[in-house]
């Protein structure tokens, strides 16, 4: 399995006592990131959706912030900037919301990385998560009568004393790459408030997601992805 893995998909929920957010406070809060590298394209405040600012980047590559009445939702789809980057905007939009839209601070908070990872041993995911990560071969098609197209595993990984937030991990074979697998692992994290100008807790929990589909996801696959046996009559 190829060890770098290709980012897709990073998102965060930011949650905070419910606050209703006027449209000139957010029309300031635009204003003021229009100046600065967490910028957006442009502002939709219609109804019957959420206040949202965005910005679209080629034919898939979309920055949206939502502000919900009780949390700032911020998703990069279709990722082209380093988590790094995506944490900077974390920083650079929290530290404006006080002044611009009157939230002070965030009881818990969540993050979703999505990536894939390219096999080296197998050309279909399909096969080789079902197949051989699970032992399904011949089992699945005779009960259900027709192909599968995604197959995977999904696991849930609660806190414990040693590692914060309960992770949802959903291992799938991907639709848009025969020979990737994807990955998508949320983490909840309930246990860390933070005031709008002191983010680093959830950025370290951010980092740490990462970490933890690099290393642990990562060495859970690999250990299948490996030369398949031939044998001779």
């Amino acid at each position: 399995m190829q060890r770098e893995d290709r980012p897709i998909h990073f998102s965060t929920e930011l949650i905070h006592v419910p606050h209703a957010y006027s449209v000139p406070a957010l029309q300031r809060l635009y204003f003021d990131l229009s100046q600065t590298k967490a910028a957006y394209e442009s502002t939709d405040f219609s109804q019957p959706g959420p206040p949202r600012f965005y910005s679209k980047r080629g034919a898939r590559t979309q920055s949206i912030a939502l502000f919900l009445p009780d949390r700032v939702v911020l998703i990069e789809e279709w990722v082209d900037i380093a988590l790094s980057d995506f944490l900077e905007k974390i920083r650079t939009i929290t530290l404006r919301l006080p002044g611009a839209a009157g939230v002070q601070g965030f009881i818990a908070h969540t993050a979703t990385i999505r990536t894939t990872f390219a096999l080296t041993h197998y050309p279909d995911a399909r096969v080789f998560l079902m197949d051989h990560a699970c032992n399904q071969a011949g089992r699945i098609s005779p009960h259900f009568g027709r192909p599968v197209s995604i197959g995977g595993l999904r696991f849930v990984l609660p806190e414990t004393p040693e590692h914060k937030g309960t992770l949802t991990v959903v291992i799938e074979s991907y639709r848009e790459s025969l020979q990737e697998v994807y990955v998508e692992v949320k983490g909840v994290y309930g246990q860390d408030p933070f005031s709008c100008d002191a983010p680093e807790a959830a950025c370290a929990n951010i980092r740490s997601l990462c970490s933890f589909i690099g290393d642990n996801v990562y060495s859970y696959l690999s250990q299948y992805d490996a030369p398949q046996e031939t044998h001779t009559p």
